[in-house]
């Protein structure tokens, strides 16, 4: 299984499919601590309650090329399109589209639909279900398997392909919650791959998609936002994560940003970030850089564009 022993090296912190990562370049760049501020369509991937918060309808796009600069040249993507729609008085809709991929050897793709609603003037909820679906590619190794006892040439496929195929689907939910303690502070909670699929190839394994358990306290005021949060990832054992990151934007629609995110399995990160806002465009990047783990990559770079359109509702 040679993509999984390179997808392991890339990503130390990571060994299940669909690893919970940041997504969205203002995201990126707020320390991966969303739940509590989530007010725009990226809410869908972090806590789709917060859907409630948009006045008009979205469409955002988003791409990151993880761990830049390593000596093996791996190109591993991350994309991310997504588009809200406000329902009047019903509620908010989005749909998205999630993807990861290695190269021609390995992906992972997330389809979603989201919706949020208001509950009196405190409560906003929201919740998502996705289809995901992930393959592996074909090479040299996967056509003419190794005996990885004896190293020795077995002339055929792989037999976990020949056996299982080369692709596995199965469907996850996500729900959300948001409650305003007072004018400028937030509360958020989100629950998300709540079912925990399998997505081993064989029935015989288990690769579980983790679920992420958060709760976000979060400050925000016209021009700044701050919000600390605490996941926890219900990998093969427990693991939790502490993310805070702060923004502040400026009124000729500049802003800047950075965060932190400190837990277990060597997780320990920076990141910082920009974005200018132009009409009804928005244009964010960010770089995430890992502080121990990965060595000899600049970090990942991540842009998002995210267009508002239609009269607030």
């Amino acid at each position: 299984m040679l993509v999984l022993v390179l997808l392991g090296n890339l990503q130390p912190q990571a060994f299940a499919s669909f690893e919970e990562l940041p997504t969205g370049a203002r995201q990126a760049g707020l320390g991966h601590a969303f739940a509590a501020v989530a007010d725009d369509a990226y809410a869908m991937y972090y806590n789709p309650a917060g859907l409630v918060h948009l006045r008009r309808s979205e469409f955002t796009a988003y791409y990151a090329k993880l761990y830049s600069g390593l000596s093996d040249n791996s190109s591993i993507g991350r994309s991310f399109i997504g588009y809200a729609q406000p329902i009047r008085s019903k509620g908010t809709l989005g749909i998205s589209y999630l993807s990861l991929s290695l190269a021609d050897l390995y992906s992972e793709s997330t389809i979603g639909v989201s919706y949020a609603h208001a509950l009196g003037e405190r409560w906003n909820l929201g919740g998502t279900f996705k289809f995901l679906r992930k393959s592996y590619g074909s090479d040299a190794y996967t056509a003419n398997a190794i005996n990885s006892d004896t190293g020795a040439s077995l002339g055929s496929p792989d037999p976990l392909f020949a056996n299982n195929g080369t692709s596995k689907s199965a469907t996850s939910y996500d729900l959300g919650a948001q409650y305003r303690l007072a004018k400028i502070y937030a509360l958020g909670i989100a629950i998300l791959n709540i079912n925990s699929p399998n997505m081993a190839l064989s029935s015989a394994d288990t690769d579980k998609v983790p679920s992420a358990y958060k709760v976000g306290l979060a400050r925000r005021t016209k021009t700044s936002t701050f919000d600390t949060e605490v996941t926890w990832h219900q990998f093969t054992g427990n693991e939790f994560r502490l993310n805070m990151g702060g923004e502040r934007w400026f009124g000729s629609g500049m802003g800047i940003r950075g965060g932190l995110g400190f837990g277990q399995r060597q997780y320990q990160v920076t990141s910082f970030g920009f974005s200018y806002r132009w009409q009804n465009m928005q244009f964010d990047y960010a770089l995430i850089y890992p502080l121990t783990g990965i060595k000899g990559t600049f970090g990942t770079n991540q842009v998002s564009l995210t267009f508002r359109f239609g009269r607030r509702d």
